[in-house]
């Protein structure tokens, strides 16, 4: 069978990428594979973060890359190469509304004979944007199977699309970061984190994820965990001073070890490894890819009671779900978390991450292709 994917792959990063480019690598065991991705993502004017690209290398699948989503020209280039090729299957991905017009554009001029899926990684937008539900329509009309990730984005595509095929999917556990290369000790000793109990925040720092929340936390951690300390790593989507700000009014700047960067994925193992919790402060979500980084590598994690988190974070289980989204909660649960029996949360790690492979997502597509 031919599986052709529409959206953005190598050399843009980013979570969307990485899923996209897992589940390509397992489609191509036993299918041809193409990816139909950007020439550009987003005009650098609208990009919040430094750079829209990563430095890892490059996946051992063919890219075709003419499509630019906002410039028209590229449609008609990119509706060709799919149609030339003629796919079986199309799998778009779909998560902002930015990307609506040319999806839903290049979606009616392919071949009636492609069928076309899409895999949903939000509906209920983290930021806001015009028109987004009359967009989302206009994307997705035409889509012969809509995947969602979690109850959450099921809900809501049901919502929106009542008679549309519509199949309660799952994130899977991201198994290509940890490459063997530390230990907790040597990870820990690497960052100079010796003897601390490490909390992680990691990934894009976007303020629905409640960065700011769990520095303010932090206190309250400290008064019971004595060597408590968060290592925050990711990239800035907008202005870096209100976390910074916020560290200096804990008082707390010597427990903060802040890298403010987007990190290749060879580096990413180094900081889970480090990690003794994975905190998860969302003020608002849907799913978190983060959750399935630390779950291979078998790192428990605190999350507030948002979207669908408690799907992948069992609470008292494989980790713990804070009472509410505020600091007070979150500091609560980083402590009780740290009461857990920790080979008792790892055996419980692996049996989840049994449910939740990338074979298993295509196992559960593989009947409507």
């Amino acid at each position: 069978m031919k599986i052709g994917f529409l959206g953005p792959a190598y050399p843009f990063r980013g979570g969307i990428v990485q899923f996209s480019s897992q589940l390509a690598q397992e489609f191509r065991h036993n299918n041809e594979i193409k990816f139909f991705s950007f020439k550009h993502q987003y005009p650098k004017i609208l990009f919040p973060g430094k750079d829209q690209f990563c430095k890892s290398e490059k996946p051992d699948f063919p890219i075709i890359s003419k499509l630019t989503p906002y410039n028209p020209f590229t449609w008609f280039p990119t509706i060709k190469a799919i149609n030339d090729w003629e796919p079986d299957v199309l799998i778009i991905s779909y998560w902002i509304p930015f990307f609506a017009l040319s999806y839903g554009f290049i979606l009616r001029h392919l071949n009636k004979k492609t069928k076309l899926f899409y895999i949903i990684h939000n509906i209920d937008f983290h930021e806001k944007w015009l028109f987004a539900k009359s967009l989302t329509k206009y994307a997705l009309g035409k889509a012969d199977l809509l995947v969602t990730l979690s109850e959450s984005v099921y809900n809501d595509a049901r919502k929106l699309f009542p008679k549309k095929k519509t199949v309660h999917g799952f994130h899977p556990v991201y198994n290509c970061y940890n490459l063997n290369q530390y230990t907790k000790m040597s990870a820990k000793s690497e960052l100079k984190l010796d003897g601390k109990k490490v909390i992680l925040f990691f990934g894009y720092i976007k303020q629905y994820k409640g960065l700011e929340l769990l520095i303010r936390s932090l206190s309250g951690v400290v008064s019971k965990i004595k060597n408590a300390h968060l290592l925050i790593v990711g990239e800035v989507y907008g202005d870096a001073k209100k976390y910074h700000n916020a560290i200096k009014e804990t008082g707390l700047e010597d427990r903060v070890t802040f890298i403010d960067r987007f990190v290749k994925d060879e580096e990413i193992e180094l900081f889970f490894k480090a990690a003794d919790v994975l905190a998860l402060p969302y003020i608002q979500a849907t799913q978190s890819g983060v959750v399935q980084i630390a779950n291979d590598m078998e790192l428990g994690a605190v999350a507030t009671p948002v979207g669908s988190l408690a799907e992948l974070v069992l609470d008292n289980k494989t980790g713990i779900i804070a009472e509410d989204v505020s600091k007070e909660a979150i500091a609560d649960a980083i402590v009780r978390y740290f009461k857990m029996d920790q080979e008792e949360l790892i055996r419980n790690t692996k049996k989840e991450n049994k449910k939740y492979s990338w074979e298993a997502l295509t196992r559960l597509l593989s009947p409507f292709s």
